[in-house]
């Protein structure tokens, strides 16, 4: 349904193009990310080991690339947290990724999640216009000729390793950010003042989880968490943003853009800075992502107006002191 419609979204053609080149400064990376629910949840990590994988990717693990539940990072025990700029930076130099090189993330078929580690390479250090968001899955990518590596990894392969195996936080990593990027998450403490202020806040809060979550009459799938929302939040979920026919691709911007608009994100005009900054939310900041990513390639806002609450609905709903709008009995 949706061609490329600018330089960081690239149809599988032009993914293909680029792989065909065989250039050292172009790394091909599989983002894909399941939810861990149900009885059979499918793991991604585990399917990238089994293939097949586009020939020479990395598998980008963002539960892994993660500080460590319960470190003095993360003492919340929350979910693939952005990473700090050292922890990036190691794992960069564990790909083999340099500064300068262009990076293109793919999913696998019906992966709808890829999108958090694309944002967390654009937002974590790399050059945001480096690295492109392949539209279009990896049985796309086959049936058009791409090269595909099959069979078993084995366990030695420099792809699979896991950060806590590397003791990175004693070493001083080569690959340099371009910067620490703090500025990209906000924190509990932040969200809480946007709803405090009402009226008067300068953000939005987007909530990606379904309309049933969102109003609290349809149950999370995490157990413990209550339901329904920040007040003063807006709903726009994240499915709506993609393309029925492949959850790999967005449809196109124009209509991502007027879904935006319809939930009641206005446009910036002229010098009005109301509500430019926006916050996105979901249940624990990885469909947040996608959001992020649809409101900068509509045009809506820029990358440096666009936040995400990195401990979203886990941490938010969690919480016995946090304010929560429920239509839920």
């Amino acid at each position: 349904m949706v061609m490329a419609t600018s330089k960081n979204l690239v149809t599988i053609p032009e993914a293909i193009a680029a792989h065909k080149q065989k250039s050292k400064h172009i790394k091909f990376i599989d983002g894909s990310w399941h939810m861990p629910v149900g009885d059979n949840p499918r793991n991604a990590r585990a399917e990238f080991i089994s293939g097949p994988r586009i020939s020479g990717a990395f598998y980008f693990d963002i539960d892994d690339i993660a500080p460590v539940m319960g470190s003095a990072d993360n003492p919340k025990k929350l979910p693939h947290m952005k990473p700090s700029s050292k922890l990036f930076a190691s794992a960069m130099d564990q790909m083999g990724i340099s500064p300068s090189d262009t990076l293109y993330v793919y999913a696998t078929k019906d992966c709808a999640f890829h999108h958090r580690a694309y944002w967390t390479l654009r937002s974590c250090g790399h050059d945001p216009s480096l690295v492109k968001l392949v539209q279009g899955s990896l049985n796309e990518w086959e049936e058009c000729g791409g090269e595909l590596e099959e069979g078993q990894l084995p366990e030695e392969d420099e792809r699979l390793f896991r950060m806590s195996d590397l003791n990175w936080d004693e070493k001083t990593p080569t690959y340099q950010v371009m910067s620490d990027n703090e500025d990209v998450v906000v924190d509990v403490d932040q969200v809480l003042n946007i709803v405090n202020q009402k009226d008067a806040a300068d953000a939005v809060i987007v909530d990606a989880r379904s309309a049933g979550r969102f109003v609290g009459t349809a149950p999370e799938p995490r157990p413990g968490l209550r339901g329904g929302h920040m007040p003063g939040a807006l709903n726009v979920p994240f499915t709506d943003l993609l393309d029925p026919n492949d959850k790999t691709k967005f449809r196109p911007m124009t209509e991502v853009k007027d879904i935006f608009i319809k939930a009641g994100i206005s446009p910036i005009s002229g010098d009005d800075t109301s509500c430019r900054k926006i916050v996105c939310s979901c249940g624990s900041g990885v469909t947040a992502a996608a959001l992020a990513v649809g409101l900068e390639e509509c045009g809506l806002r820029s990358k440096e107006d666009i936040t995400i609450f990195d401990g979203s609905w886990i941490e938010w709903g969690s919480s016995d002191s946090t304010p929560i709008v429920s239509d839920g009995k």
